[in-house]
């Protein structure tokens, strides 16, 4: 297990719940205090401004019968007919980002418990769930509106998780086969991407010292219900568009090539997140040319979670979640925006885990302690600093093209929130190097006609180029 050393025993109120609440609390308010600046952006108004299905309840519950992910919308109906304008969606999705990270302590302390290497060392889940609640790589789930719907759903999820483990530690059918399930058709019921739920408990599972066996006997009603929202997905004329749309995007090598630069991308933003972007230019592949160093990093990462099973689990785990998370289900279905910062938002505890544990067994206690510290305050910082971005939409597409600089897209974007600031040089040279990137670019070259025949008056968004949510 590497050097060997006594852990570092910390205060005994970093296992207290109201003492661990009230850190958390201060850690996200402090993090995201400038995030209520941030104005609707990109997806935010085909989603949610210019969106007349989520203005009423009515108009919500008659959504229901055609429309996908009604939990999430109606999480934005009641923001919006709440009265508190773009302050209350913030105010919701700093709400449960809060909760979120209250529960990767409430999990990390309920699976550290299941380690003796870890059992010891008490400050773990505190650090652990700071570590998840000031990562400047959630601002996209956080601050960015849309962003909701991974956030809200990792609630459920983890909820999901919770719910299984006191399941197993009472014996408790309720807990297993209707609670846990439960919670699965809640996230769901927000985000299509639930449907990893049950391999994921079966990561748990086996990280928790139980095996097959086990696992087919207290999850087999998850898996059911796996089969069984498959069928409906399937029958469901809004989520079968969607399948086909994302079926026909390429072919499964291609795929697998795309994800795993994709894979690379985003564990890279995870360790280093200085280059955060909503937008990155990632291609799609079609095969594995040129793509070396990202198939030794993914190798060495399954040889990694292979090689320490038995020895760090957590480190194991950790690296198994996020495979599971960020690879399979787009291995058949792709998305149209190969990778964004906000899809780690559900892959981030374990590794914050992980993060924590190994440096905690590694470190002198007093190394660690400072350590810790200064990281922390090093990523709240640049969680802050992020916020800014999101004032405004040339903010962000400023800030976009330049870690992005080459793709059509996001010049395209910035040059249609310079029009509609009334920037209008600046939107004519945006539109033109989208142009120029891109001849085929048809919304940068409807924009510019539009430009040139002094024609803004178009809400925000309906020429921005549209990634799913």
């Amino acid at each position: 297990m590497g050097r060997e050393r006594k852990p570092f025993v910390a205060i005994s109120s970093c296992r207290h719940p109201v003492f661990a609440a009230g850190l958390l609390l201060c850690a996200v308010a402090i993090s995201y205090a400038n995030s209520f600046w941030g104005a609707f952006q990109f997806d935010d108004f085909n989603v949610i401004v210019n969106n007349p299905r989520i203005h009423s309840w009515p108009a919500w519950l008659l959504d229901l019968q055609h429309g996908i992910r009604p939990l999430l919308k109606l999480t934005y109906t009641a923001d919006w007919t709440g009265g508190r304008g773009i302050v209350g969606f913030h105010f919701t999705n700093v709400f449960i980002h809060f909760c979120n990270s209250w529960l990767v302590w409430v999990l990390t302390r309920r699976m550290a418990d299941n380690h003796p290497a870890l059992r010891g060392i008490s400050e773990l889940p505190l650090l652990a769930a700071l570590l998840f609640a000031v990562h400047p790589v959630h601002t996209e789930a956080v601050t960015y509106v849309c962003g909701r719907s991974i956030a809200l759903m990792t609630t459920f999820y983890l909820l999901g998780m919770l719910a299984y483990i006191e399941g197993k530690k009472q014996g408790n059918a309720l807990y297993l086969h209707l609670l846990t399930p439960l919670c699965m058709l809640l996230a769901l019921g927000v985000k299509e991407t639930a449907v990893t739920f049950p391999a994921a408990l079966l990561l748990l599972e086996l990280f928790i010292g139980g095996g097959v066996k086990s696992a087919l006997r207290d999850q087999w009603s998850s898996w059911l219900l796996l089969l069984t929202s498959a069928i409906l997905f399937l029958l469901h004329d809004g989520y079968l568009a969607q399948v086909e749309t994302s079926a026909s995007l390429n072919g499964l090598h291609g795929n697998a090539a795309t994800q795993t630069m994709a894979f690379a991308y985003l564990l890279r933003q995870w360790l280093f997140p200085l280059w955060l972007n909503i937008d990155p230019d990632l291609p799609v592949l079609y095969d594995f040319a040129g793509l070396m160093p990202q198939i030794i990093l993914v190798t060495a990462a399954a040889v990694l979670m292979a090689s320490t099973i038995r020895s760090r689990p957590w480190l194991s785990f950790a690296l198994a979640w996020a495979m599971l998370q960020l690879i399979p289900l787009y291995l058949f279905l792709p998305r149209l925006d190969v990778a964004n910062d906000r899809q780690l938002y559900s892959v981030s505890w374990p590794l914050a885990l992980a993060l924590a544990a190994e440096l905690s067994l590694r470190l002198k206690p007093m190394t660690f302690r400072l350590g810790m510290a200064l990281l922390l305050v090093f990523l709240a910082g640049l969680t802050v600093l992020r916020n800014q971005d999101f004032y405004s939409e040339v903010a962000l597409w400023q800030a976009t093209v330049q870690d992005s600089p080459d793709k059509a897209r996001a010049r395209n974007n910035l040059g249609y929130a310079y029009m509609l600031a009334g920037r209008t040089e600046e939107a004519r040279a945006a539109f033109t190097t989208a142009l120029r990137l891109d001849p085929k670019y048809h919304k940068a070259r409807y924009n510019l006609l539009r430009l040139d025949g002094h024609d803004a008056g178009h809400r925000p968004g309906q020429q921005a180029e549209a990634s799913r949510p």
